[in-house]
């Protein structure tokens, strides 16, 4: 009898330690470096560079600021002033990857001053962006994070992309699969990746000089001169097109239900878990909020109406009692309403046009909060 629990326990701790070795960060080193967890180990990994020893500001945020931001500039100006500036921004991250890569920043570099947080306002809908955030948080968690990492994506048996709230193995099963499908590019990928210093990853921007104006920003049309024009590019809109439509169908009055009361419920948990947030990054410097530019086509016709403002209701109370700074350049693109389209690439991002039109008034703005101005420290 015993040498049969012995043999049926056998499998059952194998896996368990399994679990642990992947939970550990055993499989880190051989993560897809394109995937969401890939991105962010090769920054983990970039940050362990002895030129990111000491790090003073960082900047946070998805793919908007990845593209919308001058991070050389960025870099440049932290160093006319003897310090570091490193760029974390990531694509698909949301209030998930801040909440959980906010807190690996105070555990592994206390020595954060401060930084910029740089976001749409459609990340102010919901506090979930999708499970696909897991990947982007994994190689930042903790076990004691699975709690509050429920809260933006709460476990649902019924749905696997979940299950890597529970178990680490789960959550890299696909890469694994794909490393063992293919040693030979996984080997070769790791490899060019791993030789790109570390100033690559954290301070180099990412150019695309492509524009809109052959289909537009301004509205829904937008996607049917899309559908006809063909070719690598218009494909890659398509697919954009497909999300603007299906949020168009969906669209409803953000103003009218803020104005219900008590508020709904998903209105409530994003407000709370955004101030709380953003309340408890313990920078010396108060984070510096910027609400990146959304072509009109999201404001006017795809994001529920008063979204913008719903925004800005919920920081305000942040902006008053000096916890953030806050520089609203949603509209920043604009002339007499219309989205410029020479200054995007597609319906979310900036080309290198666009980002350098946004710094000629972001950068004297960030200089004077992070180090001209005596910014008032973080509340308590």
């Amino acid at each position: 009898m015993r040498a049969l629990l012995k043999l049926l326990l056998a499998p059952l701790l194998l896996l368990l330690g399994v679990e642990a070795l992947f939970r550990a960060g055993a499989w880190e080193p051989f993560a897809r470096p394109d995937s969401h967890a890939g991105t962010s180990i090769l920054r983990k990994r970039a940050l362990s560079s002895p030129a990111y020893r000491r790090i003073d500001y960082v900047t946070l945020g998805s793919s908007r600021p990845e593209y919308g931001l001058d991070h050389e500039a960025l870099a440049a100006l932290a160093q006319r002033h003897g310090r570091v500036h490193a760029n974390l921004s990531m694509p698909g991250s949301h209030w998930m990857t801040l909440d959980v890569l906010g807190d690996w920043l105070a555990r592994a570099h206390p020595e954060v001053r401060g930084g910029i947080i740089a976001l749409s306002i459609q990340d102010f809908l919901f506090a979930g962006n999708g499970a696909y955030e897991l990947g982007i948080v994994y190689p930042f968690h903790r076990l004691a994070d699975v709690r509050g990492m429920a809260q933006h994506v709460p476990f649902t048996r019924e749905d696997p992309a979940t299950w890597g709230l529970i178990s680490a193995l789960f959550e890299y099963r696909e890469d694994v699969r794909d490393a063992l499908l293919h040693p030979r590019e996984r080997r070769d990928s790791l490899a060019w990746w791993h030789a790109r210093p570390a100033e690559e990853l954290l301070r180099q921007n990412t150019h695309r000089d492509e524009d809109m104006c052959a289909f537009g920003l301004d509205a829904l049309d937008a996607c049917d001169k899309v559908e006809v024009a063909g070719g690598e590019r218009a494909a890659g809109l398509a697919r954009q097109c497909r999300e603007l439509r299906s949020g168009a169908k969906g669209r409803f009055d953000l103003t009218a239900m803020t104005r219900q009361q008590p508020q709904p419920e998903f209105l409530q948990l994003t407000r709370d878990l955004v101030r709380a947030r953003l309340r408890s990054l313990r920078w010396s410097t108060p984070p510096i909020v910027v609400l990146m530019p959304a072509p009109r086509v999201w404001q006017d016709a795809v994001s529920p109406s008063g979204l913008h403002d719903w925004a800005l209701d919920v920081l305000r109370p942040l902006t008053e009692d000096g916890s953030i700074h806050l520089i609203d350049a949603t509209t920043a693109l604009e002339t007499d309403g219309r989205t410029d389209c020479r200054l995007f690439f597609d319906f979310y991002h900036q080309n290198d046009a666009g980002r350098a039109r946004l710094m000629e008034t972001l950068l004297p703005q960030i200089a004077a909060l992070l180090y001209d101005a005596r910014a008032a420290p973080a509340p308590p």
